[in-house]
Order: C-alpha cells, then structure tokens, then sequence
C-alpha cells in the first residue's frame, strides 16, 4: 500500500497548531487570496483558488498554467517570477485586504529562492503571508507565518495542501461540498431540530458577519461530554454521550462547529498543570473529533443554533416569558 506518513495524524497536528490558527484568521479577514507553488503544487494551488472563488465569498488566484510561467519567466528569471506575477495581479488593490499563500515542498535551491522571494514581497508590502511547507524552512521572516507539515513524500505533501486549503474554507464558516448531498432538513430532523429556510437579509447581522449564520453553537457539558459527577477534579473524566461523536461529525459537513463551555475560561484554575482550553481540545481529539470542531470558546458565539443542556426555548414574536417563568418556578 502506498505510504502516506500517517495524514490524517498530521492533519490533525497541523490544525491544532498556533500558527494554523494564525492562518485561519488571516484567511477570514481577507478578500483577496494568492496562492502559488512549484511542480504539482502549482496545480493544487490553481485547483485550491478555483474552490475558494466557487466556495467563499473570497477573491482567490493562483497562476494557473505554465503559459504564465513561462512567459514571465522568459521576461524575468525563474526566481523572480512568482513575485513578479504578484507585482501585476496586486496591481490597484489594498494590500490590507489581501493575502498571500505558498505551497511548497522544497526547502532549498531555485523553487525554494523563488518562493521565499515573493513571500519577502508581500510580506514587505503589508501583505499577509503564508508558507505551507514539507519540511520547516530555515531563516525565513518571523513576519511570514510558517506551517509546517513535517512530511518527507512529496505526494503526502501536496495532499496535505489541498486538504488544509479545504479546511480554511470550511473554517471561515463556508460549506465544502459533500459526493453524497443530503438535504438539511434531513439532519436536524435526527436530533429533534427545527430548521427554517430563510433569507440573509432576514437575519440580525453586521454586515460581514453572514458567513456565521452557518455557524452551529454547542454545549460541551451535558451535551458532548457525561458531566455526571459535576466539577469533581476538574478533568474532563466522562465518557462521549452516546450519538453526540457521530452527531458532529456529519453536522461539520454543512455547519460550523463551535462547541461553548465555561469550563475553557481564562480565569479557571489550573488542574494538573493544564488549562480547561487544552483539556476540552485533549478530550475531543483523544475522541477523534477535534478536526470537526472551528472553535472552542468561552463566549456566547455567534450562531443559528444553540444545543444547550440547559437552555429554555423563548419563541418570538409571541412574548414567551410567562411560559418562561411557569417553567423556572416548577
């Protein structure tokens, strides 16, 4: 069998990582993506910003074809031409708004130069700039953040890239599409939810904020995780709630998953050394699931739905708080 150097560990690893979250910030902040690389990742990058442009509400672009290789390459010389190729398609744009992405696996010689070259462009225009490597690139700008894949195959890399192109988008709260498309409805319908189809200009949003109405809040305590015992030491002791593992898993397909728990808050005591944030992330990936979560917060996020333990359901228009309040007194 052919060996892929265990990816979906290294996924895993990588977008639990500081600077993948770096990325994915970086990415939702931005309305105008660059992706390139070399040899097949030139393809990856062509294929990644044809799906970001279908996908998200995003401007993305990559160099497409050896055509523009070649003929900037026949202007300038092989290490300049993907920031010269930068130079022309930035042209009239703010640079605050626009992002770079390179796809690499070399770590030296004239692929390398070319791509670290551009990078030291943008990053020095006011461009955000990332490297997605195999291998950690040395002395490269504290300014470009750097993802390393730690790989060693170069078609493990390249799968690796496209993937992780897949999860910025799924990240920013923009669907990836399914082989097999099962209607929404159909989904909630298993957990007893209620779905109503209706327009962005319906819902009470900022402007820029539509892309989290496909966000899906959910409770960590009670809901994910058997809290029977209380705060009792304070680890996350219990076992998943029967369904609630496979219930997130096919969610993430169409929603963004964003569990919510006091028990990840800033001030929460340390136990066993540990914060509540990385006990909830430990338990979530020792359950294989931490790759279908976008975020674990302490906050109320935004959403279309709360699944919540504890939550009392107030219906509008109809003023609901008499019901609310029977349901509190009893």
């Amino acid at each position: 069998m052919l060996e892929i150097e265990n990816f979906e560990q290294k996924f895993k690893k990588i977008i639990t990582s500081p600077s993948w979250r770096e990325t994915e910030r970086l990415f939702r902040e931005a309305e105008n993506v660059f992706l390139f690389g070399n040899g097949g990742n030139l393809a990856i990058a062509d294929h990644a910003a044809i799906d970001i442009s279908r996908l998200t509400d995003k401007n993305a672009i990559a160099p497409g074809s050896g055509v523009t290789a070649t003929s900037i390459i026949g202007d300038k010389d092989p290490e300049s031409w993907f920031e010269t190729w930068l130079k022309y398609r930035l042209r009239g744009l703010d640079p605050s708004k626009c992002m770079v992405i390179c796809l690499s696996c070399s770590t030296s010689g004239t692929s390398s130069n070319a791509s670290v070259r551009a990078l030291n462009y943008a990053i020095e225009n006011g461009i955000s700039s990332v490297l997605i490597s195999a291998q950690p690139k040395t002395d490269l700008d504290e300014r470009i953040v750097a993802v390393s894949q730690n790989v060693s195959l170069y078609h493990t890399s390249e799968i690796l890239s496209l993937t992780l192109t897949y999860q910025l988008t799924h990240s920013a709260g923009f669907q990836c599409p399914s082989v097999f498309k099962k209607a929404r409805q159909r989904k909630f319908e298993k957990l007893g939810i209620k779905s109503e189809v209706k327009e962005i200009f319906d819902k009470h949003v900022p402007p820029g904020f539509e892309n989290q109405l496909r966000n899906l809040a959910i409770d960590f305590d009670g809901v994910i995780h058997n809290f029977d015992k209380g705060w009792h030491d304070g680890t996350c002791y219990g076992n998943p709630i029967e369904g609630s593992l496979s219930a997130i898993k096919s969610l993430s397909k169409d929603w963004n998953i964003i569990i919510f728990t006091a028990k990840v808050r800033p001030d929460r005591p340390l136990v066993n050394g540990k914060t509540g944030q990385e006990l909830v992330e430990e338990w979530l990936e020792k359950h294989e699931v931490l790759q279908f979560i976008s975020e674990v917060t302490h906050e109320k996020p935004r959403a279309e739905y709360y699944i919540d333990d504890k939550a009392l359901e107030f219906k509008m228009p109809h003023n609901d708080w008499d019901h609310i309040l029977s349901r509190i007194s009893k």
